[in-house]
């Protein structure tokens, strides 16, 4: 199969984004491509209208996400987990840099063997590392095991989730886009721990019906798959739906 078909998904060889990534995290996250797709994910998961109790993001990387919610939902107490060690030590030193130091967990972790218990969060989330694991069911199911149950005759609703990646539906922009991201991303990274780069993260992506599947697959409650769409990212929605 060619390289730059996108007919079917070819998995990322590397489930960790190199240290060399993380150490640029804070120039990468000011290109406005970047940025607009951040922004859509924080909008996204603060849109599951969960304000207090707990919340877990699973692959939080460098926890940027992770502290913004927590920045405009005081009533959280969120953990952030990662596989990368250097992911978390990064998280910690954003998290001390904005006041916020001991008031966050940090926690490196697998996603699809959380160590965390049954039923003790209001929010989970996830922001493009979906197409990183390497049995995205198992990690749904860990997910939805650690979410809270709605509490029947108390009036209480269940646990909310909200999940974006890439999609590899891509129209001819983000096509593009991708192609052009080879030479500047995949080919000086290509083999660094056999990661690659923005391309590779697009062909490892999921359909909508894949995703579909997934989801009704997995143990998470009634959910909605959506494209969301920027001008040149590809957005994948997997998220809770109805109200909270």
């Amino acid at each position: 199969m060619s390289y730059f078909s996108l007919a079917r998904r070819v998995p990322e060889i590397s489930a960790l984004e190199p240290k060399v990534v993380t150490q640029f995290y804070s120039l990468i996250g000011r290109v406005p491509v970047v940025r607009t797709t951040h922004h859509r994910f924080v909008a996204g998961a603060l849109g599951q209208g969960v304000t207090r109790g707990y919340a877990l993001d699973v692959g939080a990387g460098p926890g940027q996400a992770t502290l913004e919610i927590a920045s405009q939902r005081p009533g959280l107490k969120m953990v952030g987990m990662d596989l990368a060690g250097h992911m978390m030590a990064q998280a910690s030193r954003e998290a001390a840099r904005s006041g916020r130091n001991g008031r966050d967990l940090w926690l490196r972790a697998d996603g699809h063997d959380l160590p965390l218990p049954d039923e003790s969060f209001d929010l989970v989330m996830s922001s493009f590392a979906l197409h990183h694991w390497e049995d995205p069911l198992l990690v749904l199911n860990e997910m939805a095991r650690v979410l809270r149950h709605p509490r029947p005759g108390e009036g209480q609703a269940g646990g909310r989730y909200f999940i974006a990646d890439v999609c590899r539906e891509v129209n001819a922009l983000q096509r593009l886009f991708a192609y052009a991201s080879i030479p500047a991303i995949s080919l000086p990274l290509g083999s660094y721990a056999g990661y690659g780069g923005y391309y590779e993260s697009v062909r490892a992506g999921y359909t909508r019906a894949e995703a579909q599947a997934l989801l009704e697959q997995s143990d998470l409650p009634a959910g909605e798959v959506r494209l969301e769409s920027t001008w040149f990212v590809p957005i994948l929605i997997i998220a809770s739906t109805g109200t909270v």
